[in-house]
């Protein structure tokens, strides 16, 4: 099964707490960047080439989410959209649902490809058609980021469009492959409607009542092999990260972009939208090969994947990946838990990580190995080199504990991050509730006659379990855990619930002596300034906004500030990256492990030590 279901009560590790092939090749490249961006969560530039990479694997998982058998090439993008999911963002499994492609009717024979050619003429109209959609919704995203980076405008529809019909021939190989070599067996369960746990995404949904509505007589034909062909791929419309493989013992995860397995083998393909040359494409390499072994794990150490490929769309090459033997896979997890016990399982600080990156790899296009570059540095393109003590900056240093600002009678004394206080566990009364459809309940609370409203940030804990519990109502006695205090700008307290915070109606075995009266309105910290950022846009009243921030971060974590242009100082604009500036009378609150500050018109921003 290339998804996952685990049992919340026995994931002692959580999502947010999970090693990646992404996270390992990091942490190999460059401990100090491993730390950075894993453990402070500092967000590197947001590039084009990231956002053209997801909507050129978009564009090509919805072709072959669709059926030539149903649509014609001209058909609506979105006939097969709109699928059931169930609250964690999974295809739901409710049985009285009825999926999109139920409901259409197959074409008549004279309305569907009859030719391999005639098929790869339908599935690069469909192409066409969901890239451009993919692009535009790709563009939008990218311009929605604090940290953008580059000029959209240099982005190549056409070259877009060419990697998109590499991997449809790539595909219609194995379609046709399919079609030549299939087993009579494998042909009459797939006509028969069988189905596996986790289908290839089609429109159909997890289960088929009789005969697939598809199936012919006879020798297959070429429609039918483009469906039992049909790898599987994340549903496009899924939550992210809902359809992830997870090691039995959760401490690793990955999401697998495609899975043939119509033949009764394994095959995993890694789809880039690059011409895979430079030193990532030594990462790729370890990716699958760790992808290998989580398939292996996740199939009771009984199942090898066959084949490992990596398509390298932009070069026009399939370049194939040795398989990992088992003993090679046995030492890659014991290596893998053993390094997530070091990095993961504990707290970590800077000190750890030292700066002392890798060697650049070199490769050339199609990930061909050849010699390292010798005249390039790791540093030369990392995004924190302006203050890593690896690159131009200095080690981090502990602040000073006392500041003497100018214009300011008396000392300040900025709080260290490890002493903030933003969340609380509290028992309390329900004041007012109301619920909704389809909605979190509205939520009010009293406590020793204070009162505040509760702000529902999401729907579900990080464990993907409700967090609040049904039937409560009014005057009920109710346990908030985790849970973060912040004040709105009418000053009334506000408790937000984000997915480490939960309500109970009955206590866990923890202590739950917070008061409304402990949450503190006003901080000030000092840190070290990794970057800035800006936002604008146009707000519901037609009138533009403007908003920047910074992130600052101390040893252990950091802190992502943000306000209105306008209540940002003059040393904002002065500040730059490795500095230690001192934040004074701001609001925090939280979101999951990140830290968030809010200023205000009587914020202040003091750059202490450059």
């Amino acid at each position: 099964m290339p998804v996952s279901e685990i049992d919340s009560n026995l994931d002692t590790v959580g999502p947010y707490n999970r090693l990646s092939a992404s996270q390992v090749n990091t942490y190999n490249s460059c401990k100090r960047m491993w730390f950075y961006e894993k453990v402070l969560k500092l967000k590197i530039k947001q590039i084009p080439v990231l956002y053209v990479g997801r909507a050129v694997e978009e564009a090509i998982c919805r072709t072959f989410k669709e059926s030539p058998s149903i649509l014609l090439a001209n058909a609506s993008q979105d006939t097969l959209s709109k699928i059931p999911l169930d609250r964690d963002g999974k295809p739901s499994r409710a049985a009285d649902i009825t999926w999109p492609a139920n409901r259409i009717i197959p074409l008549p024979d004279d309305k569907v490809p009859k030719s391999l050619e005639q098929l790869e003429a339908w599935a690069k109209k469909r192409m066409e058609a969901h890239l451009r959609t993919a692009l535009m919704q790709a563009r939008k995203d990218w311009e929605r980021q604090e940290r953008k980076s580059g000029d959209w405008s240099e982005i190549n529809f056409d070259y877009c469009l060419e990697m998109c019909y590499n991997a449809l021939k790539y595909h219609l190989k194995e379609v046709e492959n399919c079609f030549s070599n299939i087993d009579d067996s494998i042909l009459s369960n797939w006509r028969s409607g069988t189905r596996e746990h986790w289908p290839a995404p089609d429109g159909y949904g997890y289960t088929i009542n009789g005969r697939h509505p598809l199936a012919k007589q006879g020798k297959v034909t070429i429609l039918e092999a483009w469906e039992i062909a049909r790898p599987w791929f994340v549903e496009p419309e899924a939550g992210q990260f809902s359809m992830n493989a997870i090691h039995p013992n959760h401490w690793f995860q990955g999401e697998y972009d495609l899975v043939y397995r119509w033949n009764g083998s394994i095959k995993i393909v890694d789809i880039k939208a690059s011409k895979g040359i430079g030193d990532r494409s030594g990462d790729y390499v370890e990716q699958l090969r760790m992808y290998a072994m989580l398939w292996w794990t996740t199939h009771n150490k009984k199942e090898v994947v066959s084949e490992l490929e990596i398509w390298y769309l932009g070069a026009d090459v399939i370049k194939p990946i040795a398989n990992p033997t088992v003993s090679e896979m046995i030492e890659m997890e014991n290596h893998l838990e053993g390094l997530w016990h070091e990095i993961k399982s504990q707290k970590s600080s800077i000190e750890k990580y030292p700066a002392k990156p890798s060697p650049v790899r070199g490769f050339s296009e199609g990930g061909v190995s050849i010699d390292a570059p010798s005249d390039e540095k790791r540093c030369d393109r990392c995004d924190w080199v302006s203050f890593c003590a690896g690159g131009q900056g200095l080690e981090y240093r502990e602040p000073e504990s006392n500041y003497q600002l100018p214009g300011m009678a008396t000392e300040t004394k900025p709080v260290k991050f490890n002493k903030l206080t933003v969340r609380f566990n509290i028992c309390a009364n329900i004041d007012a509730i109301n619920y909704r459809e389809n909605d979190s309940p509205e939520v009010k609370i009293i406590q020793d006659g204070f009162r505040a409203t509760i702000d529902f940030r999401v729907s579900l804990t990080e464990s993907g379990e409700p967090n609040y519990p049904s039937g409560l109502r009014k005057n009920d006695v109710i346990y908030l855990e985790n849970v973060i205090i912040s004040s709105n700008y009418k000053g009334e307290l506000i408790i937000k619930i984000d997915p480490f915070a939960k309500i109970l109606a009955n206590p866990n075995e923890i202590d739950y002596p917070d008061s409304l009266l402990n949450f503190r309105a006003r901080w000030d910290i000092v840190g070290k300034l990794a970057y800035k950022f800006s936002r604008s846009g146009i707000g519901k009243n037609g009138r533009e906004w403007h908003r920047k921030g910074l992130v600052i971060f101390d040893n252990e974590q950091s802190i992502k500030v943000s306000g209105w242009t306008n209540d940002w100082g003059h040393q904002y604009e002065m500040a730059k990256e490795g500095d230690y500036v001192l934040l004074s009378n701001i609001e925090l609150d939280a979101w999951a492990d990140q830290l968030r500050g809010q200023v205000g018109r009587n914020s202040r921003l003091d750059i202490v030590s450059d």
